[in-house]
């Protein structure tokens, strides 16, 4: 008998082999597996009750209940279902006395076998070798008792039968066939494990954009994964197999071996970045590299990343560009400057070598902006630095340095200071001549030349900011005198420059506090009467007395005070013509006053003067106010509004300067006009000059189109008085007839007209 179970358990053993080469099978489980799990458990099961042992007719004892209880426990309920419908198919079929209690064996060997399952997916249980060996006697212990219902049995002879043998064998069979499923099923569990890994890590790898390598520690590439084969500097199929020097220029090659022997010494990646000329165009990469824990064929090997990193180097280069270069001219910006400045200082202290640091200025580019537009000054601005950059070597810098201002630094020009401010003011000379060349815009030549300041300087005992604004008051006093010209530092431009902060500041405390005055020079027509005055600001400087306004003008037109002096000679000469009118006979004098481009375009300046007529009394009618003919270049349309509205009162408008400026004569048309005011330069050369005298004559015949007066300023010769007469002026004013005067002489002046003596 018991060689008979041994056949039958062998037997057993041999079939469920089988399970394990469906497992590998259907590695996905499901359904599928489930049923032909079921089967062969089922077929098993038919095994084995083909070669019962018989303990009476129809009655018959084998193995099946180990099986239908293992498959129940390893395969689930759908398993189990399938396995006890093929063994109850097969035990129907053989009939006997012993169908029922067949029939009950195997139903209970597939619950009990569930019940199992149940107990170790809650931790309950456990499929060790002593729980499936006890499971295994207790699952045949309940077959002995079924078997002693059957007709013509009994306990004691089913147990003299079989007894303890068949318990401790059964036992050990469902031990080893548990210690079997159980190991097919927790390889199944890691096959699928690895195969679920696997797929995430091929999804994860397939889903980087850029490049995946493997390769051995001889550089040879293993494998290569990527959906951007243009990346590659070769197909797959010829990059596959191959070394990196045989497929990659040198150098890439080379970075990627250092960097790989990098990786295989130590557990942290290394990093390699490179650039190569692909399908895609000319790239740049970023190459990361891991070992890989296990050898490749008896080699160790690593992957590599590589990613394609050329969109965020040309962003880099975009905002490095951003950072340290003028948008415009392409020229390093201010910032750049500084720092490469600081790099000189240092290098001309080392070699001992002197450098140069020049600031240039466009001489009236704000004219030429206004006049052409801001397109044609942007190409204006683009073509001077092109000019600066071709003057000076590669390793100098040209900056642009903000508006029309660019800065040059020349570095290591010689030992001595003298040879090296003779070599910069040889380049200075250049830079100046190249941007005085014409410029093209709008199909014509149109000329700005530059003022240039500079410093030189060794690298001791001077900060980047000390030069800076010492090649800034060079430049500065470049403009002073005269422009399109060249001026070295100088000592004394620190004390000119404190004097004019000092005057500046006293400037600012005089407005409002009556340290104003106007004094009047008189104007006189053709027949030598006086026909009014114009009112000529002077400040009574604390201290210094009267200062004569070319000393502190200038002064205001760069701190913004224009407007502010503008309303306090506007109000001293509405105030001064008031008083006129109380003067009997005198009552239709006209007072002149210059307006400033920054009074005029002031918001509210119309009303302003118009406030100020009515608060002081002086009558609109004897009002004149003078505009210098460039500032009308400014807004002319703002300009002409605005002199509309004032002439409308009666007050009376004179350009002023008339023939130095750039004035159209469409515009003059437009203008609401009194009188053109003949500049003193053309006066001044009269009657010798015959440029001067044809011009006097062209604004003159101007006027008589126009229909308005002329007036000559600075007549200052009997000769030049009968010269203007002669071509018809009108009227005249200067050092001829009278200087500027207190306005107390001026209405002393009036007194004595009154009593008949000469205006003189």
């Amino acid at each position: 008998m018991i060689l008979d179970l041994l056949q039958a358990t062998a037997l057993l053993l041999a079939l469920c082999l089988l399970q394990g080469v469906l497992a590998r099978r259907c590695q996905h489980g499901g359904s599928a597996l489930a049923i032909g799990s079921g089967l062969i458990y089922g077929l098993a099961c038919v095994a084995a009750m083909m070669m019962p042992i018989t303990l009476a007719p129809g009655v018959i004892v084998d193995p099946r209940a180990v099986v239908l209880s293992l498959g129940a426990l390893f395969g689930g309920p759908l398993a189990g279902v399938v396995a006890g419908l093929a063994a109850a198919a097969y035990r129907l079929w053989l009939g006997g006395d012993g169908v029922v209690i067949g029939l009950t064996t195997i139903t209970l060997a597939v619950l009990l076998g569930l019940a199992f399952r149940h107990g170790a997916a809650r931790g309950w249980l456990r499929p060790a070798p002593l729980q499936l060996f006890l499971f295994g006697v207790l699952n045949h212990a309940i077959t002995l008792l079924l078997l002693a219902a059957v007709p013509g049995q009994t306990l004691a002879s089913v147990v003299s039968t079989l007894g303890l043998p068949y318990l401790l064998l059964m036992g050990a069979a469902t031990l080893l066939l548990g210690a079997l499923l159980n190991d097919l099923e927790q390889r199944r569990a890691t096959d699928a494990a690895l195969a679920a890994s696997e797929a995430r890590l091929r999804a994860i790898t397939a889903a980087i954009p850029d490049l995946v390598f493997v390769v051995d520690e001889d550089g040879q590439v293993l494998e290569i994964i990527t959906r951007q084969e243009a990346l590659l500097a070769a197909p797959p199929a010829q990059v596959i197999g191959r070394h990196f020097e045989d497929v990659l220029p040198a150098a890439p090659a080379a970075l990627l071996r250092e960097a790989m022997g990098r990786a295989l010494a130590s557990p942290e990646r290394a990093c390699a970045r490179y650039a190569l000329d692909t399908p895609a165009g000319h790239r740049e990469f970023q190459a990361w590299i891991q070992a890989i824990d296990v050898p490749i064929g008896g080699r160790r090997a690593a992957a590599i990343l590589v990613q394609d990193i050329t969109a965020n180097v040309e962003s880099e280069e975009r905002i490095r560009k951003l950072a340290y270069y003028d948008p415009l001219t392409e020229l390093p910006n201010r910032r750049l400057l500084v720092d490469r400045l600081g790099h000189a200082i240092a290098t001309n202290a080392r070699t001992g070598k002197h450098g140069a640091l020049m600031f240039i200025d466009l001489d009236d580019f704000k004219n030429i902006n206004d006049l052409l537009g801001h397109y044609n000054g942007d190409l204006l601005l683009r073509e001077a630095g092109a000019r600066l950059r071709g003057v000076v070597r590669e390793s100098d810098t040209v900056a642009r340095f903000g508006g029309d201002e660019f800065v040059i630094l020349l570095e290591l020009l010689a030992e001595s200071a003298d040879e090296a401010l003779l070599a910069a003011r040889q380049i200075a000379d250049k830079l100046l001549h190249q941007l005085g060349r014409p410029y093209r815009l709008e199909g014509l030549d149109r000329k700005c030349t530059a003022s240039l300041g500079m410093v030189i300087f060794n690298g001791h005992g001077h900060t980047a900011d000390e030069l800076m604004q010492r090649a800034d008051l060079s430049m500065y006093e470049a403009k002073r005198s005269g422009k399109n010209t060249v001026r070295e530092f100088d000592p004394q431009m620190r004390t000119e420059l404190a004097d004019r902060l000092e005057l500046e500041a006293e400037l600012r405390a005089a407005l409002g506090t009556g340290a104003f005055v106007i004094h009047l020079q008189p104007q006189l027509d053709a027949g030598g009467r006086l026909v009014g005055a114009e009112a000529l600001l002077r400040w009574n400087r604390a201290g210094h007395g009267m200062t004569p306004p070319g000393l502190f003008i200038p002064i205001a037109e760069q701190a913004g005070l224009m407007p502010a002096l503008g309303r306090e000679a506007m109000a001293l000469a509405c105030e001064e013509l008031a008083r006129w009118v109380e003067l009997s006979g005198h009552d239709s004098l006209v007072m002149a006053v210059n307006v400033s481009a920054a009074q005029i375009y002031e918001p509210g300046f119309v009303e302003e003067v118009i406030a100020l007529l009515a608060r002081t009394g002086a009558p609109a009618e004897c009002l004149k106010l003078e505009l210098t003919e460039s500032l009308l270049l400014t807004d002319i349309e703002r300009a002409i509004e605005a002199m509309t509205r004032l002439r409308e009162m009666g007050i009376r408008f004179s350009i002023d300067d008339f023939g130095t400026g750039y004035s159209s004569l469409g515009y003059l048309q437009r203008l609401p006009l009194d009188e053109l005011k003949i500049d003193r330069a053309f006066v001044r050369d009269l009657p010798a000059n015959a440029s001067s005298l044809a011009i006097v004559r062209t604004i003159m015949a101007l006027a008589d189109t126009l229909g308005i007066r002329v007036i000559a300023e600075g007549v200052e010769t009997a000769a030049q008085h009968a010269c203007l007469l002669d071509n018809g002026c009108d009227a005249f004013q200067g050092f001829l007839f009278a200087r500027p005067e207190p306005v107390e002489t001026f209405r002393a002046r009036l007194s004595s007209m009154s009593r008949g003596l000469p205006a003189r």
